[in-house]
């Protein structure tokens, strides 16, 4: 059988600059890592994209300067030359920097850092209209920003090195928190993940500090707030912010191979523990400090409904259903942006745009936690696994319709609202007189913008967003309600409400 490629990169400059006389360790890690890969039939290589000797062997000219430019563009072109099914980056972003896109939603983000640009063919770029189409399987194994730790390095390649797949069934018992204002929210991300939602804890009252006991089962769910550089997730019932999650209490406490999805603002958010106000580490870092396999999370402030589905909801639930299915943890993401973008497409709103953007895997991308059962009617290689997604990337990139905020010396909206906005004003307790924003979509040429022409004399179809953005609740957590309407012309076609997570 033939082997199965696999492509770790990193920094040697930066590495080195890091790590000094200890980077024969990091070399040794990964060397183990790709040792041990060859029993999974796997043929992994270590390219240091920086580093002339280590690259040239491929055909491929090394960077000078690790700049996002560069690293996207050496990342092209290690596909374009070798094509793996497995991209791995070695290191957080003071090794090899996230992307930087510019943030499509209106808020508090200028930036949304991310990895979604190096699972897709196209260029370089900080629109994230150019990443609409991702085909690749792409997953960060991340070390401390800014801080040096050995023991945790040692962890979590011993963590990769020594996994053992288990039954599905293990991964169906789960471990799930969530605020007391999006539980119904909760409630059917569960259902649809595990079949019920009968361990599902609301905080409050339900705080951290949970047992050994309690985060015993491998998957683990949140749909919590989050804030940048905090070693918290919160709670919420009214003004009441209870903390339902904090770093320092999962210590010692985590079984090995548990797999995380998080929903939570920041709650990936790779940081220098020396901007937390105790130095403790973020919980997605806690996480694989203690053994934990994969994390799914957010880089950013994140979005989703209270008691409905989308967003941030449906990338976490997609993420574990795959995974649970017996996808790798790098594919079951790839096909969650995948379906993330078959549910909310055709034509995507500036929030389903930045949650595409945000979420990232923290994790080797080639570890599947689940044995995928056997079916006797076949099974497809890992290849024609890639095939099939590279071509239902293809798809996407030429069907999505991503908006584009336009300025308000562009907007011809009209003052006045039809009856049938007003009452959805009223029905979620918005006034209208909210900050605005209007984005269009581009349908030119397409033979939908003449479909939208004879539902309503416009060929145009928007969004418009009303921002309710109340006191910030807690020195870190600010309430933040957000009412999109889609529209052709004066028609409405739909509306959603977001919250702030």
């Amino acid at each position: 059988m033939n082997s199965t490629l696999k492509i770790i990169i990193s920094s040697k400059k930066n590495l080195f600059a890091k790590y000094g006389k200890n980077f024969a360790k990091i070399e040794k890690h990964l060397t183990d890592l790709v040792n041990s890969d060859l029993k999974r039939n796997l043929s992994t290589s270590i390219i240091y994209i920086d580093d002339e000797k280590s690259i040239s062997r491929y055909g491929i000219k090394s960077i000078k300067n690790i700049t996002r430019r560069n690293c996207k563009k050496i990342v092209d072109k290690i596909y374009n030359t070798l094509n793996p099914a497995y991209l791995v980056i070695f290191g957080s972003q003071d090794i090899i920097p996230f992307m930087e896109i510019i943030n499509p939603a209106d808020d508090d983000d200028s930036i949304v850092p991310s990895d979604l640009p190096y699972a897709c063919d196209s260029p370089y770029g900080s629109d994230i209209k150019s990443f609409i189409g991702p085909s690749r399987v792409v997953g960060r194994i991340p070390d401390i920003p800014g801080k040096v730790d050995l023991n945790y390095l040692s962890t979590v390649f011993a963590t990769i090195i020594n996994f053992k797949q288990l039954n599905e069934e293990k991964f169906l018992e789960y471990f799930a928190v969530s605020t007391d204002s999006w539980k119904i929210s909760t409630h059917k991300s569960l259902v649809n993940i595990f079949g019920n939602a009968n361990k599902l804890k609301i905080s409050p009252p339900s705080n951290s500090g949970y047992t050994l006991d309690n985060l015993k089962p491998l998957t683990h769910f949140y749909n919590c707030h989050g804030s940048p550089a905090d070693a918290n997730f919160y709670g919420q019932k009214d003004n009441n912010y209870p903390i339902a999650q904090y770093s320092g209490d999962l210590v010692g406490k985590i079984t090995k191979g548990t797999i995380v999805a998080a929903e939570c603002c920041y709650g990936a958010e790779l940081y220098d523990p020396e901007f937390n106000d105790q130095q403790d580490l973020g919980i997605a870092l806690t996480y694989l400090y203690n053994k934990a396999i994969s994390f799914l999370g957010s880089s950013t402030i994140a979005y989703g409904p209270s008691t409905g589905q989308g967003l941030a909801d449906l990338i976490t639930q997609y993420f574990i259903k795959h995974v649970i299915a017996g996808a790798s943890s790098g594919r079951a993401l790839l096909e969650a942006r995948q379906e993330f973008l078959k549910k909310s497409g055709p034509h995507l709103d500036p929030y389903e745009l930045k949650t595409l953007a945000q979420f990232y895997l923290l994790g080797d991308p080639s570890i599947a936690p689940v044995k995928e059962a056997i079916m006797e009617g076949g099974a497809d290689s890992v290849e024609n696994r890639r095939l099939k997604l590279f071509s239902k990337g293809l798809d996407l990139k030429s069907s999505i319709m991503p908006s584009k905020r336009i300025e308000k010396s562009e907007s011809k909206s009209a003052k006045k609202y039809s009856n049938e906005i007003k009452d959805i004003f009223k029905l979620v307790n918005f006034s209208g007189k909210e900050k605005q924003s209007e984005y269009v979509v581009s349908t030119k040429g397409r033979k939908i913008s003449a479909l939208a022409k004879s539902m309503s004399g416009n060929e145009q179809i928007s969004f418009r967003t009303f921002i309710k953005d109340t006191e910030v609740i807690t020195n870190k957590i600010k309430s933040v309600d957000v009412l999109v309407l889609k529209q052709s012309g004066n028609k409405l076609l739909g509306w959603r409400l977001y919250h702030r997570k």
